[in-house]
């Protein structure tokens, strides 16, 4: 006996190469809707870090 079920649509992942807008200092891509304040994108760019290092 065979049982089918939904399959969900996927849903889309975006890659470093996909279009976005550019983020201040950090190289981080966001879309172009986000509007972020100061503190907002300080907050990214702590993440952005290559030499963050993990607690």
């Amino acid at each position: 006996m065979t049982i089918q079920t939904p399959i969900s649509p996927v849903s889309r992942v975006c890659q470093k190469n996909d279009e976005h807008k550019t983020g201040h200092r950090s190289g981080i891509k966001l879309p172009v809707s986000w509007k972020l304040t100061k503190q907002q994108q300080d907050f990214i760019d702590l993440f952005a870090e290559e030499d963050h290092k993990k607690q």
